[in-house]
């Protein structure tokens, strides 16, 4: 049902319709739901030329094969002590509850064990239930949870933390 490929410079408006527009979308991000697709814009242009300029850069869109329509992205957003990767992911409110992220993420778990990582991270806030249930259908389990601030919001938030290990 669903292709990952890398992003490219003509994704910046379906990204920017599809997710970050919509502040219920990023509702669980570390950044707002932006106001002019220039913004979109300048990001992705940094994306892509992380592609080329920097080692262990994953990320890709997730795209609908029955529509080709770009529907969201996951991505290693950061290394653990320079060596274990931690998982993020964003998907279009119209998709979600169809099983789609959970389809990418295993997807990319795989990717990453036959890359040699045999312990991936991933976290969430704890209210988020919907990223928590797709941390857990993928098979990850809870370490620990901490609390952080969470500036956009100005208040502490619970984060789950989760180990999938191969």
């Amino acid at each position: 049902r669903l292709m990952l490929r890398k992003l490219r410079k003509d994704d910046a408006e379906a990204i920017f319709i599809n997710w970050a527009s919509d502040p219920e979308v990023t509702k669980y991000l570390t950044w707002n739901a932006h106001k002019e697709i220039s913004i979109t814009s300048l990001i992705l242009n940094d994306w892509l030329i992380k592609y080329y300029n920097e080692d262990k850069v994953y990320r890709w869109g997730i795209v609908e094969t029955s529509s080709h329509e770009l529907i969201g992205m996951i991505d290693v957003v950061k290394w653990i002590d320079n060596k274990f990767p931690e998982i993020g992911y964003v998907l279009s409110k119209s998709h979600w509850n169809k099983g789609y992220m959970s389809e990418a993420c295993k997807a990319v778990i795989n990717f990453l064990n036959k890359e040699g990582y045999n312990k991936i991270y991933i976290r969430a806030m704890e209210e988020n239930i919907a990223s928590n249930k797709v941390i857990l259908k993928c098979g990850g389990k809870l370490i620990y949870q901490s609390n952080e601030e969470f500036p956009k919001e100005n208040r502490t938030v619970v984060i789950n933390n989760y180990l999938i290990e191969k």
